[in-house]
């Protein structure tokens, strides 16, 4: 488990927050109070830049249990709950699989399926959707989990059955291929996935029509044939050239291949389609700075809409671009405009002036935020500065004061910010004990427990830290995050092993590209002698996320299997990232290593 918890904020480049929001896949993180997932987002393996999907047009509430019909249904549930809580997510699945076969009450299957997919038991999600489908025919999530499942056991012919559903069942036409291209793009046997597609496709007869089309292109970029991605995203412009989707998708795609000219055409197109899209506008100005195109950059966003947005990455791209004097001069510029939202304009500016190492400048308009949409990540910011700076006291003051507008959210947010200040000042315990008093207030916020269990980890205090997390898997299950980061915990710090494996298969079976977890992985193979696989895991892991802590795991396991000189590489590769890094340190005093 890679630490992921800090709260300091990093001022993002141009390039690397734009480039990334539109040409590439979205990154996941995972987050403390992450909710359930969703089946597609379970078995999710999106290596590419294709899109995930998400589906639309239906609202899940929580699972509500109606009173079981007979005692051994009551049974069944209740005992499939506990088995879950205690990590035998097999068990539970057969037990709630058995009660989803009893039972004539859908959500009982929607649960079982859950369960099945948390404990990567294909055949019983596959059994337990399918009798959800069945109980609630027209319901779009049980036809997806039953694809899904069907498709992880290489039924094809049953998965296609499913997705017939969904596309009779789904208005939205484009989110329907969407969705099918994206759960075949998942498939381990891209030609048999094609096959299913093109069945489909010729069944609705839609091979011609520019949604479908689209969805090809997604389909074989999944599956690695980007030149044939591009190929059918142009024919599907040619359909639709209004699109601007389809254009930005093309787009991205050339830039995947290497084809600079091809991906500036086409995100010129989109700009022109889409000239009020600030986001779209600045992203083609960072792809023209990029093929070397800066004055035309320069040109296009100075032909924006001077706002306050415009005007920060304006002072980023120079920034980036090496030019100090021009943005300090943009810098002196945007304090001289007047704006609708003065809140608004302060924040952009409190950022401009961080970007330009204007500390006391950044504060100052930080806190001049006293309202609005920016106003509770304007104070936070200002107290992470103020303490950055020495002024811890003051810091926490603002944060008290934060408080006491009894907005939930500002109060939770405060705390653990608060905590994790003192955190880094060396007060762990004091930490702890404050983010005690705020659970004193709030005992089911995810976040607050979630943060202190970290805390507990840290000072190698296993039983708080498992008390924490198992009251946030009761309270959210399917809480990736916590799953691994107490399977970790027992991993690491006890020869609970078998336990702890179930737990972090259960993490990387909701979130299975998530370098955390992947580290987790790795670290567990290691504890129990899996020595090659542990060092699989661990290197796709670096390669998501050059994070220290996964090095320092990497380095162990190459030194331990003999190849010394790699493991000293990885430890070095680690160390140019943060060579303070508590775990990779304790790594190499334990093993005696000097790098």
């Amino acid at each position: 488990m890679t630490s992921k918890h800090s709260s300091a904020r990093v001022i993002i480049s141009l390039s690397g927050c734009l480039i990334g929001c539109l040409f590439l896949s979205s990154c996941v993180t995972t987050a403390p109070n992450q909710a359930a997932a969703e089946p597609v987002s379970a078995v999710a393996h999106d290596e590419d830049s294709a899109a995930e999907i998400a589906i639309e047009g239906e609202t899940r509430p929580p699972l509500e249990r109606t009173e079981p019909t007979s005692a051994s249904l009551m049974h069944r549930v209740f005992a499939a709950e506990l088995m879950g809580k205690e990590g035998d997510l097999q068990a539970a699945a057969s037990e709630y699989l058995e009660a989803a076969m009893e039972s004539n009450d859908p959500e009982v299957a929607e649960r079982a399926a859950q369960v099945a997919i948390a404990a990567q038991s294909w055949q019983q999600a596959a059994m337990a959707a399918d009798r959800w489908a069945l109980l609630a025919p027209e319901n779009i999530s049980a036809h997806e989990t039953a694809a899904v499942a069907l498709l992880r056991l290489g039924d094809y012919t049953g998965a296609e059955l499913q997705m017939d559903h969904l596309l009779e069942l789904m208005d939205d036409r484009a989110k329907a291929w969407s969705l099918i291209a994206t759960l075949l793009g998942q498939t381990p046997h891209p030609e048999k996935a094609s096959k299913v597609l093109q069945s489909l496709l010729s069944r609705h007869g839609d091979q011609e029509n520019a949604d479908a089309l689209h969805a090809q292109s997604q389909f074989a970029a999944r599956s690695g044939n980007r030149d044939r991605a591009l190929g059918l995203a142009e024919l599907a412009i040619a359909v639709e050239p209004e699109r601007i989707e389809f254009v930005i998708w093309a787009g991205r795609l050339a830039l995947s291949l290497e084809k600079p000219d091809q991906a500036l055409d086409y995100f010129g197109r989109a700009s022109a389609l889409s000239p009020d899209d600030h986001d779209l506008a600045l992203a083609y100005a960072d792809l023209l700075a990029r093929n070397g195109q800066e004055d035309t950059a320069r040109a296009t966003m100075a032909g924006m809409k001077q706002v306050p947005d415009v005007m920060l990455s304006r002072i980023l791209f120079e920034i980036s671009a090496e030019e100090p004097g021009t943005a300090e001069e943009l810098f002196q510029e945007f304090s001289r405009m007047e704006f609708s939202d003065p809140n608004q304009a302060a924040f952009f500016q409190a950022q401009a002036a961080e970007a330009l190492g204007k500390t006391d400048e950044a504060i100052s308009y930080y806190g001049s935020v006293d309202s609005g949409a920016y106003a509770l990540d304007a104070a936070i910011r200002r107290a992470e500065m103020l303490a950055s700076e020495g002024h811890l006291d003051q810091a926490r003051q603002e944060l008290d004061d934060l408080r006491h507008d009894g907005d939930r959210a500002a109060m939770e947010q405060s705390w653990l910010t608060e905590s994790q200040l003192l955190r880094g000042s060396g007060e762990l315990s004091e930490a702890r004990s404050l983010l005690g008093d705020a659970l004193e207030q709030f005992p089911q916020s995810v976040a607050l427990l979630y943060s202190r269990a970290l805390m507990a980890a840290e000072q190698s205090d296993v039983h708080s830290t498992e008390v924490d997390l198992r009251i946030v898997l009761e309270l959210e299950p399917d809480n990736a995050a916590a799953l691994n980061a107490l399977g970790y915990t027992l991993a690491d710090q006890t020869e609970r092993f078998d336990e702890a494996r179930r737990l972090i298969e259960s993490a990387y079976a909701l979130q299975p590209d998530q370098a955390s977890i992947i580290d987790s992985m790795g670290w567990i193979a290691f504890r129990q002698g899996r020595l090659q696989e542990s060092a699989r895991y661990l290197h796709r892991a670096w390669r998501l996320d050059n994070n220290p802590e996964i090095a320092a795991h990497l380095g162990e396991v190459l030194w331990v299997t003999g190849d010394q000189e790699a493991a000293m590489e990885a430890w070095r590769a680690g160390a140019e990232v943060d060579a303070a890094n508590s775990v990779l340190q304790a790594t190499l005093d334990r093993l005696g290593v000097h790098l």
